[in-house]
């Protein structure tokens, strides 16, 4: 078996995996051949949600580990995974220093990182410099990949679902109305949440009007049929939130508008090129992908109550239906 290159995505959201998109595709074509082997998180979800994405050879999880000697224990476990996998180099795709370690102790010879703090020393090649600490992370990455001299064409994630995937939502939902809104209601956190009410609202002003998949998390379930199905009183909006998270993706890729707070599913449904209004409010609005279009709440108020139905309402029927082809049987 050739030696893989391997990179190294040690940040834990499905929202991350899709930023880090463009950047894994380039280190495979300018660096690679044509694919990596990628070392991230189990909570990326990146096994599924990449298994149809060109560039990515193999997925391999690193645990998380908590409690005492973590750091200690989370590197002999990156150790046995890179001694499995014999790369040919590892490109870490932060300043974490266990992975570098952990490389050097096995003796790959191409180890490279931003090279901020103490993982400095354990990498090679060009670095980025401590001003850029607490810069976003694709600033960073931009940064860091013009310095080694690696195009990042195309700058949108681009990702790829299996299209029996998407002929099965396609078949599923093939007799509801048109246009497709999925509203992706859950958040890491309740700061990021737009209030279910606002949902409703937003369903009502529209009524009448297409068929509207509501994505909440497994927790979320019951919660999103009482506080959102039921009160809408609409017969074609739909509770998603049991969904696998492939399955979520392929409807979303099958969708005309997504509306959603900033979370997993609204950075996935960005990447899968569908018309997207992200809701910020504690977060700062992301622009890199042309798919997002940003509503955030005014600066004197950062509650997610601040963002009003009617401005989500006018963005909506300004993209719906516009931005992409509706979803076709394959």
């Amino acid at each position: 078996m050739a030696q893989p290159i391997v990179v190294y995505l040690p940040h834990p959201g499905v929202g991350d995996l899709m930023w880090h998109l463009p950047f894994i595709r380039a280190l495979a074509t300018h660096r690679s051949g044509g694919t990596i082997t990628l070392l991230t998180r189990r909570t990326t979800h990146a096994h599924r949600l990449l298994s149809a994405q060109p560039c990515i050879d193999a997925v391999e999880y690193v645990p998380y580990i908590s409690g005492p000697l973590r750091h200690l224990r989370e590197l002999f476990a990156t150790l046995l995974i890179l001694r499995r996998l014999q790369p040919r180099s590892l490109w870490i795709l932060d300043k974490i220093t266990r992975p570098a370690i952990a490389a050097k102790i096995l003796g790959v010879r191409d180890v490279f990182g931003f090279g901020l703090g103490s993982q400095r020393r354990w990498v090679g090649g060009p670095k980025l410099s401590e001003g850029l600490r607490d810069s976003h992370q694709i600033e960073k990455l931009k940064t860091y990949f013009n310095l080694h001299q690696i195009s990042i064409e195309p700058t949108e994630p681009e990702l790829a679902i299996d299209p029996s995937l998407l002929n099965e939502q396609r078949v599923r939902f093939g007799d509801r109305p048109r246009p497709w809104i999925m509203l992706g209601v859950g958040a890491r956190n309740q700061s990021r949440r737009w209030p279910y009410a606002s949902y409703v609202s937003l369903i009502e002003r529209c009524s009448g009007i297409g068929t509207w998949f509501v994505l909440g998390g497994l927790d979320e379930i019951g919660i999103v049929d009482r506080d959102i199905v039921e009160r809408a009183k609409n017969h074609n909006v739909v509770n998603i939130s049991q969904a696998q998270m492939t399955d979520a993706a392929a409807l979303a890729s099958c969708c005309d508008l997504f509306i959603g707070n900033d979370s997993g599913p609204m950075n996935v449904a960005a990447a899968l090129g569908t018309a997207t209004i992200g809701l910020f409010g504690v977060t700062a609005a992301l622009t890199h992908s042309d798919h997002i279009h940003p509503l955030s709440t005014p600066p004197s108020d950062r509650r997610m109550a601040a963002i009003t139905v009617d401005a989500v309402a006018e963005l909506a029927s300004r993209l719906v239906a516009f931005d992409k082809p509706p979803c076709t049987s394959l």
